[in-house]
């Protein structure tokens, strides 16, 4: 019988993100891949006393490795729809992502949901990381987003029909609905996305009420969960209606529909990074009316997302990474900074958001991740300073001191993380203006 690998990392102070407790002077214990025992360096039991590797922590912070709810591994940071869904071969896409899944997991991510993208790069992804190909978090994976022609998931013109390198899946009935979901199973997804709004913030939902609980339905009925991006008022409605699993967004939600929410318990992503970032970073670059289109719906969303805090909502964090506005490694963590700075929470609370709370998007590990707690997987990090405090300070990588998955320490290289973007990775613009020529 191979001997269990233990590890004792000493000396530590321990945020467990199971409530608001902290341990001063706390050890923690590691056998193969899980936690064995926490708690006090003096109330050590005798069996983890005499143990080889031994870790003087200094005095610094260990806490559960972040779990990032929302994170696109598949998009490449790309910079336009073109981009997004037409320029770029599926199987770079896949080399790609493999590469970017390390950024992911040196910034202190070390379990992300993927709520989808082109068919196959995710499932692909999560399972290379999971056999020990590529190094990256702990994943659950979506297929493609289901959608009509007014979702999210189908925004290139009609003529160029279904695309495979698309992030959506068009269905146009009800039973193009079920046998969606069913395909999606069979490629071995973790859990169903609907496109249940479009692009910008137009009143009406992408799909009616019936076909909503249609496809609740069916997910349900395999043993999915369902989770569905909804921006717009009537299609936040709709999904609490519907009982969709999580909810995307719900910028324009209104309080009745808040107030369903609250009775159901259904958890809500907000993913406010992408809203502040696409401002932050389209200034100059896109036109007006489409910065003013995204400030209101940042301020709808702050007002109403503070509500439902108030009301005892779960606000979940995720930061939605995989844009050129949110690019992979570095903006994780913000959207904790963001509960803080528009919704009252404190740093702890926003903590446990991006830990404790945010395992629940990960339907096959939630209950083994998000907190330090015995039998779970040893999912961590040590960190210099107190971010239970101070979330900002998991914004810098240089003050996360060591990042341990599944009881191991993840190697902090850059090996490979820096590429150069090929031609097809951007849209194919000929000019920025139209070139006129000079009159005489």
């Amino acid at each position: 019988m191979i001997p269990a690998r233990q590890l004792r990392i000493e000396n530590a102070r321990i945020v467990p993100c199971e409530d608001k407790t902290v341990i001063e002077n706390g050890s923690l214990v590691v056998v193969d891949d899980r936690i064995a025992w926490l708690g006090l360096t003096s109330e050590i039991p005798e069996e983890f006393r005499d143990i080889d590797q031994v870790i003087d922590a200094n005095q610094r912070t260990i806490m559960p490795g972040l779990v990032d709810a929302h994170m696109h591994i598949s998009f490449g940071e790309a910079a336009s729809e073109e981009e997004l869904s037409i320029h770029t071969p599926s199987a770079y896409r896949a080399i790609r992502a493999s590469v970017d899944a390390k950024k992911v997991i040196l910034a202190g991510v070390t379990s992300a949901c993927d709520p989808g993208g082109p068919r196959g790069i995710a499932t692909a992804v999560r399972d290379a990381i999971s056999a020990g190909l590529v190094v990256g978090p702990r994943m659950a994976a979506a297929g493609p987003q289901i959608t009509t022609q007014q979702g999210i998931g189908d925004t290139l013109p009609s003529p160029l029909g279904d695309l495979p390198t698309s992030i959506g899946a068009l269905v146009r009935s009800r039973d193009e609905i079920l046998q969606e979901i069913r395909n999606e199973l069979k490629d071995g997804v973790d859990l169903i996305k609907i496109a249940g709004s479009g692009i910008g913030t137009r009143e009406f939902g992408s799909f009616t009420l019936g076909e909503l609980e249609v496809a609740v339905s069916e997910a349900h009925r395999l043993d999915l969960p369902i989770a569905i991006h909804a921006r717009s008022r009537q299609s936040v409605a709709d999904a609490v209606s519907a009982g969709f699993d999580w909810i995307m967004h719900a910028s324009y939600m209104d309080e009745p529909t808040l107030e369903s929410l609250v009775q159901k318990k259904i958890p809500i992503v907000p993913a406010m990074t992408l809203l502040v970032n696409s401002l932050e970073a389209g200034k100059g670059v896109q036109p007006t009316s489409t910065l003013d289109a995204i400030k209101r719906e940042l301020d709808a969303a702050v007002k109403i997302l503070s509500i439902a805090r108030t009301n005892g909502a779960r606000l979940i964090a995720g930061s939605e990474t995989g844009f050129s506005m949110t690019p992979y490694g570095q903006w994780h963590s913000r959207e904790m900074e963001l509960f803080v700075e528009f919704l009252n929470f404190s740093n702890h609370e926003a903590l446990l958001a991006m830990t404790r709370d945010a395992a629940w998007a990960m339907p096959r590990f939630g209950n083994l991740i998000g907190t330090l707690s015995p039998g779970k997987y040893a999912d961590a990090l040590i960190v210099d300073g107190k971010p239970d405090l101070d979330v900002k300070i998991l914004s810098n990588s240089k003050n996360i001191y060591k990042i341990m998955k599944s009881g191991k320490f993840v190697e902090q290289d850059s090996v490979g993380l820096d590429r150069k973007p090929h031609l097809f990775e951007r849209t194919r613009v000929y000019t920025h203006e139209i070139y006129n020529r000079k009159k005489d």
